[in-house]
């Protein structure tokens, strides 16, 4: 009889022991509720400046040198720019009227001389459109350009267009009206060649 009491009694407190553990559990996190909006992490790729976008320099007027092949003349020539828009060039060259003749406007002549040509260009760049007025003064002769005594000049104005060839080469090509003067010796004679004539530009130029 005393042992089914003593059993019963050590049931009882073993039943007690586990509701009391049971009672001071941790209890368990709440679930976040569905509305809840956590803040997101910073984003540090959203957060870094981009690179600025560096726009390519625009090309401006540069010193040149050139080989002027126009109708009267062949010869080098050197160009620098003034302004934005303006550049003189200056140059020597072999000078001919062989062209007077066929048109019955003058002597058949030949020569050297130099002259100075500023010419103004619509783009800054020095391509497109550009305008070339110029004097050039010539020592002439009718038979040979080692006996030329004979001076002269010629002065006028082109317009025309400047192509680019490559990133540095150009080629300018227009037209004009010139003025044409100058005497030479004929046997027992002296002729003076005073004319207006039309002009031709070419000019191929290298940038420096």
């Amino acid at each position: 009889m005393h042992r089914a009491w003593l059993a019963l009694v050590v049931m009882l407190g073993t039943i007690s022991t586990a509701r009391a553990d049971v009672a001071v559990a941790d209890p368990a996190p709440p679930a976040t509720p569905p509305y809840a909006n956590p803040m997101p992490a910073q984003c540090t790729a959203c957060t870094t400046p981009l690179p600025s976008a560096v726009a390519p320099a625009a090309e401006t007027l540069n010193p040149q040198i050139q080989i002027d092949a126009g109708l009267s003349v062949i010869g080098p020539a050197y160009e620098h720019p003034i302004t934005s828009h303006i550049a003189i060039g200056v140059e020597g060259f072999i000078f001919g009227t062989y062209f007077l003749p066929w048109f019955d406007a003058g002597q058949d002549v030949k020569g050297f001389g130099g002259g100075i040509r500023p010419t103004w260009f619509r783009n800054a760049n020095g391509r497109g459109l550009y305008v070339a007025p110029y004097v050039r003064i010539v020592a002439v002769d009718d038979e040979s350009l080692t006996g030329a005594t004979d001076v002269g000049f010629t002065t006028g104005v082109f317009v025309g267009w400047a192509f680019r060839l490559a990133k540095k080469l150009d080629l300018r090509i227009g037209g004009g009206l010139q003025y044409i003067r100058f005497e030479s010796d004929v046997p027992d004679a002296r002729i003076t060649t005073s004319t207006p004539f039309v002009a031709l530009d070419a000019v191929v130029g290298y940038r420096l």
